[in-house]
């Protein structure tokens, strides 16, 4: 962060109590990008949340740029990613971590606590998620993350990628509802994953292009790069590599309002008609046949 500039200011903060008037709630994980941290995710996670849902970001060691343990051990990220292969095992580290966790949060829904150096949880969060209804979204590699581990862990209900290549056998396989969302360059003739797991998955399964975006519109450097662009030196020519030329407000609205209408369809129950087709209200958003 360069000097002298400010930053991001978020509605969360540590240690808020659970509101459990109209709980308990459904549960859904979040995977970031490749060699990059959970809270990138901030602005998707936070509507979620504003919206009825408990949001468990999940960072991954060596994988992340930082993550903390007890005692204050520090592991800086190493990976690098590589060829397919490496791609995969990527995958089922993460898919494995996405258990672990939910295992950790059954614990807790049953009165336990899982930190490691048994800090005081929240007021009220336990009782307050519905462990029946969980989801799970990612951003890149996050995304193929999320169908990984929807495919190895059957207590998860629904999916999202955001913007991820379904490397491996994860690309011909589904069985539970998948949502797609790509930017505008991403699609079934540049990845034949997306086609091969649209074809082969038996659940449903909705595939959306964002206009005018790029790889990291699904990130908060949607809004990030555009404002840092002076301080950092970019050019509108490497603003626009980054994330594109859509509004940023823009961008972010879409997002929000087929992801929230995807997991209120399939995690709540509230039939969104927004995933029927295409929407005069958001005219950036194609469905992909």
């Amino acid at each position: 962060m360069p000097p002298d500039t400010a930053l991001p200011t978020t509605i969360g903060h540590i240690g808020a109590p659970a509101d459990r008037r109209h709980g308990p709630y459904p549960v859904v994980l979040y995977s970031p990008g490749g060699s990059s941290d959970a809270a990138l995710g901030t602005g998707l996670v936070e509507d979620l949340v504003s919206h009825g849902y408990i949001v468990v970001a999940v960072d991954e060691t060596n994988e992340s740029p930082e993550v903390e343990f007890p005692g204050g051990r520090l592991v800086v990220g190493t990976f690098v990613a590589g060829d397919d292969a490496q791609a995969v095992q990527e995958e089922q580290i993460r898919a494995a971590d996405a258990e672990f966790v939910l295992n950790e949060l059954t614990l807790l829904e049953h009165g336990g606590d899982p930190d490691a150096e048994h800090a005081a949880l929240p007021a009220g969060l336990a009782g307050a998620l519905d462990l029946s209804r969980v989801g799970m979204f990612g951003w890149s590699n996050g995304g193929a993350a999320s169908a990984r581990a929807m495919r190895d862990d059957p207590r998860i209900k629904a999916g999202a990628d955001l913007d991820g290549t379904l490397w491996g056998p994860i690309a011909q396989q589904g069985d539970r509802p998948f949502l797609l969302m790509t930017n505008g360059t991403h699609t079934e003739q540049d990845d034949p994953t997306l086609a091969s797991f649209l074809a082969a998955g038996t659940g449903p399964k909705v595939l959306l292009s964002l206009a005018a975006s790029q790889h990291s519109t699904f990130s908060d450097l949607e809004e990030l790069v555009p404002q840092l662009a002076p301080a950092l030196g970019l050019t509108p020519y490497q603003v626009e590599g980054l994330v594109g030329t859509l509004e940023p407000k823009t961008a972010v609205t879409d997002e929000r309002a087929y992801l929230r209408a995807f997991f209120d369809t399939y995690l709540r129950g509230h039939i969104s008609h927004l995933l029927d087709g295409p929407s005069p209200r958001i005219p950036d958003i194609t469905f992909e046949p």
